[in-house]
């Protein structure tokens, strides 16, 4: 593989950057030697980088066809957290960076219009620039979910559709690796950093006794002694003042009113699994209701009205289900009276003949009539021609028979299998007088 001029210039700079960045970071251990690859593997991240070269473009993504962001200029310090192919550097968005947010999911605080709340998911945010109008920023950085929060980067554009705001966690941005120096780990430099020394209590000098301030008695002959120097008194250890661990600050009751929000959307999730007659928010609606009154909840409220919002939605449909069951039910109910006053009116239509099986006037029988047993008789029309003979074997419908003689009627059963005659034959199950011929 041939490697180019550029390339191997390019190289030896990064490896120039890695040896200084070393240097600078001592005793914080190193890679061990191998390729520039295997090296930049082994690198710890984040990464602290200076800028070498002057007007360096913030670029929305990892090469030269990303929209700018930014510049930055000799000695400005950033931070890396990625290297992408040895060429990008992917980096914590500088002071002055923002990105864009569409209005349409992000409720902004009435009391503290620079904080809003996410109020659907997935929402995309995209690298802010001032070269690059929002509608055209086509750099994804991250997304956010419902309730998360956003701060403004500036006052609210009213006709604006997008929200300049803040960049949230996990929205990074882009510098070409030959505009920067590698100064080592954050971790490794915060290290290095002197930690002022406790200041030392001076040692005190040894007070002579009264007895030392008297010169000694001796006899005339005998010459004086030279007086011992007092010892010297051992220096006292400087005592080293003890660190006092640092005391977890009390969660604010802001965040305790945003998780109990959290917890209270998991159960509206939980009841939104349920069919829609068995769903019931009323304990949840009153939860939120009692964060509403909260004080000192600004960002929680903001987060209880959302949640509010949604139940109303949820509630509207579970009061529309219940309305159309309703409704349903009268329907059947209203079709159940409609049909029956339709079979009522149709049997009001329909002609008395239609209804039985012959009708006529009711005469005795000389056919078929034995000298024991029934009496048989035959329905006549108008033209006193013969339209059927009748038996019965119910002896009430008998009696009842012999008081219609004469009359019209209308017969009720069944036609017998009688191949021999010429005329029906019909087991009667019922007669019903109609009215008496005139």
């Amino acid at each position: 593989m041939v490697i180019g001029t550029n390339s191997i210039v390019y190289m030896i700079g990064l490896l120039w950057s890695l040896s200084a960045a070393a240097a600078a970071t001592e005793p914080a251990v190193q890679p061990s030697g191998g390729t520039l690859l295997e090296k930049l593997a082994q690198m710890e991240f984040p990464q602290i980088a200076e800028v070498t070269g002057t007007d360096v473009n913030i670029r929305s993504g990892p090469g030269t066809s990303y929209y700018r962001c930014g510049k930055l200029n000799p000695g400005d310090k950033i931070t890396v957290v990625d290297i992408l192919h040895n060429t990008w550097a992917k980096i914590v968005p500088p002071e002055g960076s923002y990105s864009w947010i569409s209005k349409t999911y992000v409720q902004l605080n009435p009391n503290n219009p620079k904080i809003g709340v996410l109020t659907g998911d997935d929402v995309r945010v995209w690298a802010g620039s001032d070269f690059v109008e929002p509608l055209h920023s086509h750099s994804q950085q991250t997304k956010l979910y419902k309730g998360d929060i956003v701060e403004l980067a500036g006052p609210a554009d009213l006709d604006a559709d997008y929200y300049k705001i803040k960049p949230p966690a996990d929205a990074y941005l882009w510098v070409s690796m030959d505009y920067l120096k590698l100064l080592g780990p954050v971790s490794a430099l915060k290290s290095a950093q002197p930690t002022p020394a406790a200041p030392q209590e001076a040692p005190t000098a040894p007070q002579p006794s009264p007895a030392a301030l008297t010169p000694p008695t001796v006899p005339p002959s005998t010459p004086a002694a030279p007086a011992a120097e007092p010892p010297a008194a051992p220096a006292p250890e400087a005592v080293q003042p003890q660190p006092t661990p640092p005391v977890p600050a009390a969660p604010s009751a802001d965040s305790l009113a945003l998780q109990k929000c959290s917890q209270l959307r998991t159960e509206i999730e939980e009841q939104l699994k349920k069919p829609l007659p068995e769903q019931d928010y009323r304990s949840v609606k009153d939860e939120l209701n009692k964060i509403l009154q909260s004080p000192d909840v600004d960002r929680a409220k903001i987060y209880a009205e959302s949640l509010l919002k949604q139940i109303a939605s949820y509630e509207l449909a579970v009061e529309a289900h219940k309305q159309i069951q309703l409704q349903d039910k009268m329907l059947e109910e209203t079709k159940a009276k409609i049909a029956a006053a339709h079979q009522a009116q149709l049997q009001q239509a329909i002609p008395a003949e239609a209804q039985y099986l012959f009708v006529g006037v009711l005469k005795p029988s000389y056919i078929y009539t034995g000298r024991v047993g029934p009496r048989r008789f035959i329905i006549m029309d108008q033209n006193t021609r013969i339209l059927c003979y009748l038996m019965t074997r119910d002896p009430a419908q008998q009696s009842k028979m012999e008081t219609l003689t004469d009359k019209i009627v209308g017969v009720k059963g069944t036609i017998l299998d009688a191949p021999n005659a010429l005329i029906p034959v019909v087991m009667v199950d019922e007669v019903v007088g109609i009215f008496e011929q005139k």
